[in-house]
């Protein structure tokens, strides 16, 4: 009779152990849903990227040139700066320096990075390009003092007609979590 007891006790303890080790797993899968990937040459876009990764518990992820952005790349007042050659060059896909391939895991993507001429920056073409992320969720995310978010997200929707970009939204440099949370608590 003791036997038995204990047969019963030791089955519901592995039971218990297999169940417990099950929803652990599904608990980090959920976790592995969203990802938040930045292109961010001046660290504005970075901080709204840290206040999405903050709030959905997801990684964040940085698209990292293989030429760095200089302060003079991005002063629009300088005539032949980078940020203007490579926004009126259709063909212009800047290398990127890291691996980003595991963004492919996820089934939510926040991509975000600032506005040059109401446009995307070309280097997150060059992610769209190299990544396969048909089938996922992706909203947009830029940062700038005043340029529309509406143009930049028409931009990627003509360009790859394949991707679902759900919505988008202009933040501004100085963003406060507060305005994240609303927009994240909104989506669909």
């Amino acid at each position: 009779m003791f036997e038995g007891k204990l047969i019963k006790l030791l089955i519901a303890i592995l039971f218990a152990v297999f169940s417990l080790s099950t929803i652990s797993a599904h608990s980090e899968a959920a976790k592995l849903t969203s990802a938040v990937v930045v292109f961010s040459p001046n660290s504005h876009t970075k901080e709204v990227g840290k206040m999405i990764a903050n709030s959905k518990e997801a990684p964040l992820m940085e698209i990292i040139p293989e030429q760095p952005y200089t302060a003079d790349d991005l002063n629009y007042r300088l005539e032949n700066c980078r940020a203007i050659v490579e926004s009126t060059d259709p063909k212009a896909r800047p290398e990127i320096a890291n691996d980003l391939k595991i963004v492919q895991k996820y089934d939510v993507i926040f991509l975000g990075s600032p506005v040059w001429f109401r446009k995307p920056p070309k280097i997150i073409l060059s992610f769209l390009d190299k990544y396969d992320l048909k089938g996922k969720k992706i909203y947009v995310f830029v940062t700038s003092g005043g340029s529309p978010v509406f143009n930049y997200v028409e931009e990627l929707r003509t360009l790859y007609p394949q991707l679902n970009f759900v919505e988008g939204r202009r933040f501004r440099p100085d963003e406060i979590q507060e305005n994240v949370d609303e927009w994240l608590d909104g989506l669909k």
